[in-house]
């Protein structure tokens, strides 16, 4: 997470698919309760699944893979691209790319399952659902957004659909 600057960005979060370096950028500052005072915005960057093995395999080697070495290499190493990343996104709305002021690194272990879960069964992939066992599943794990609370929203919301659909024609 940095604080920076207000960036005069004209979105929360953005999605990056196929960045080098982050897969998802947030505005952690615009959820409703934590807004900053002073023009100050804060913001978090998940680093990409192929990023995150290489700043863990880099932190090992030198011998910091400890929870704060690992903080320490994510600020060294993920700082600098994402500055350079919003002073793009400034630069594409015309605003001066922001100072970061402060920034705070942080490994989340389970932020990236490897693969999405796929598996025989009702649910389209956003969940699953066994009716002859009566079992039902879903999470993030199951959705085109794993990892993201916004994938568990959308398996959630799928499943309770589906079972309310199946309730109202039985």
């Amino acid at each position: 997470m940095v604080a920076v600057e207000q960036t005069r960005c004209g979105f929360d979060s953005l999605l990056l698919e196929g960045h080098p370096t982050f897969s998802w950028l947030a505005r952690d500052s615009s959820k409703p309760g934590r807004r900053q005072g002073g023009g100050v915005e804060c913001w978090v960057a998940h680093a990409s699944p192929d990023c995150a093995k290489r700043l863990l395999k880099s932190s090992r080697r030198r011998g910091g893979g400890g929870p704060r070495g690992v903080r320490e290499a994510v600020v060294r190493e993920l700082v600098p691209p994402l500055q350079r990343l919003l002073s793009e996104l400034s630069d594409a709305v015309g605003a001066v790319p922001p100072e970061v002021l402060v920034a705070e690194g942080h490994r989340w272990g389970a932020a990236f399952p490897a693969s999405s879960f796929a598996a025989a069964g009702s649910g389209e992939g956003r969940f699953y659902l066994d009716e002859r066992n009566a079992f039902a599943a879903c999470g993030d794990y199951f959705s085109p957004f794993p990892g993201r609370v916004e994938g568990a929203w959308i398996s959630g919301t799928s499943l309770a659909d589906a079972l309310l659909a199946r309730q109202a024609t039985s």
